[in-house]
């Protein structure tokens, strides 16, 4: 197996013997530390191009537009980047809250990394060259990782809430373009993957309701939380697979994505999945039947649109890999929700029905939304998996692809209201300060999901992970 071997060299040190009044030169070899040692990926694999129908061209076209945004106005207007004396963007001055700080341009670097590195990103859409965009994305990455506490710098975030799906975003861009990293950013990288990843070895995931059904999170869903923290450990498993703690991180990855799917009925399921039965995994649940998710206090459908489960394929596949069966456990019930369960009014909100509604990319929120009724392309991110990767064999009339041209096409028109081709007019579409970043993870993870599925179909696997 071949790796790369920029972090971890080998180190020649040119040692004075100083003997008889005589002086020889002695070369002693450092072995690498193959622990340290991230597999690259071999990118002469995946050669096929993608097909030129109309979802995948809209769905290449909103990335591009995401990064047209994301090189330009945002960088330059709206975050202001600058390199300070250290050679590093001062992520840290641009807010007080390490999510805004770290989550932001690691979710840019994401969508960014994906379209230079599958070869869709374009200069004459974007305005920037290819150069300039690698540069840029390099910076980014780079920068999140020299703030990370490990590394001993500015030691700014590390182990908060959401430090997995931060690491993640950032480890999955540099992984995508490692060879363009230095050594020593390599090295900030790996560190950055392996401590945040073994901050879950001693943990259980966190359930919203236990066994008996007791809330132990009111109004909160734990499956986004568990599931970001599962891509992260399955990324750290991948990209480093010699290291001494991977079968471990990938463990507990499959026990981190059960849990975040996991409805009630699974607490007495004897299905086997890795070597145990499904109720052996769990100790609660976080998705409700026959499939929703309860956030914010309220049923949620932008937490059914599963951004943090859909990734896990694409992961595997880069690294020639098996998908582990637990990254699609029970993603076809959480689709069967918001395409074929109806809901009653009342006592739900006028006019009642599901979810999706046939013919309109609008979406039926059964008790409102907090986050805005502007979002689309959450729900285009899952739907494009779900009939990629075959979980939407429970949607009754409609199946995927129907729905993700109506969310895709959405999307593209909301991103052509505007010149540098942001997406939301404002809080009232979507309220996240983020949102323009996380559109570039869900766009990106479309794309990947388009394109890994043309290079190499994802495989899934069921046997037990080795200790």
């Amino acid at each position: 197996m071949k790796y790369n071997l920029k972090y971890g060299v080998s180190i020649l040190l040119l040692i004075i013997v100083v003997s008889s009044g005589k002086s020889q030169t002695v070369t002693v070899v450092e072995k690498p530390d193959p622990s340290t040692m991230v597999q690259p990926i071999n990118w002469s694999k995946f050669r096929k191009k993608v097909p030129q129908d109309q979802l995948t061209n809209t769905v290449k076209s909103a990335l591009l537009n995401v990064n047209k945004f994301a090189l330009n106005s945002w960088y330059r207007d709206v975050k202001k980047y600058e390199s300070d004396s250290t050679g590093y963007l001062d992520l840290k001055s641009k807010s007080k809250v390490n999510e805004y700080r770290y989550r932001f341009p690691a979710g840019m670097s994401f969508g960014l990394a994906i379209a230079i590195k599958t070869g869709i990103y374009d200069p004459s859409i974007t305005g920037v060259s290819l150069q300039e965009a690698k540069d840029k994305t390099i910076k980014l990455v780079r920068s999140v990782a020299y703030d990370h506490k490990v590394n001993g710098k500015r030691k700014v975030w590390g182990g908060d809430w959401q430090a997995a799906l931060w690491a993640y975003y950032s480890g999955y861009a540099a992984w995508l373009l490692w060879d363009d990293f230095s050594p020593k950013d390599q090295s900030y990288i790996t560190k950055m993957i392996v401590t945040e990843a073994d901050r879950f070895l001693p943990t259980a995931p966190l359930f919203y309701k236990d066994s008996s059904g007791k809330i132990l999170f009111p109004g909160d869903s734990k499956i986004e939380e568990d599931a970001w923290n599962a891509e992260l450990l399955y990324l750290a498993a991948t990209m480093l697979p010699d290291h001494p703690n991977s079968n471990k991180w990938l463990q507990k990855a499959v026990e981190y994505m059960v849990a975040a799917t996991a409805l009630p009925s699974d607490l007495h399921n004897s299905k086997v999945i890795h070597g145990k039965p499904v109720s052996n995994w769990l100790k609660g649940y976080n998705v409700e039947e026959p499939g929703f998710v309860i956030n914010h206090g309220i049923i949620h459908p932008i937490y059914n649109a599963l951004t943090s489960m859909i990734n896990a394929p694409i992961v595997f596949s880069l690294a020639g890999k098996k998908t582990p069966e637990a990254a699609r456990f029970n993603l076809d019930k959480i689709y069967y929700s918001v395409t074929a369960h109806r809901f009653s009014s009342p006592p739900y909100k006028a006019p009642g029905g599901t979810m999706y509604q046939e013919g309109s990319p609008e979406v039926y929120y059964p008790e409102g939304s907090d986050w805005g009724l502007g979002i689309y392309d959450a729900f285009a991110n899952m739907d494009i998996a779900a009939f990629t990767y075959g979980w939407d064999n429970l949607a009754q009339k409609h199946k995927g692809k129907y729905w993700a041209k109506l969310h895709m096409d959405k999307v593209l028109a909301q991103q052509e209201r505007f010149a540098d081709r942001h997406t939301y007019t404002g809080d009232n579409e979507n309220s996240y300060p983020g949102r323009e970043e996380a559109i570039a993870t869900r766009m990106g993870s479309a794309w990947m999901t388009i394109w890994m599925q043309q290079q190499i179909p994802a495989v899934y696997d069921n046997k037990p992970i080795p200790e």
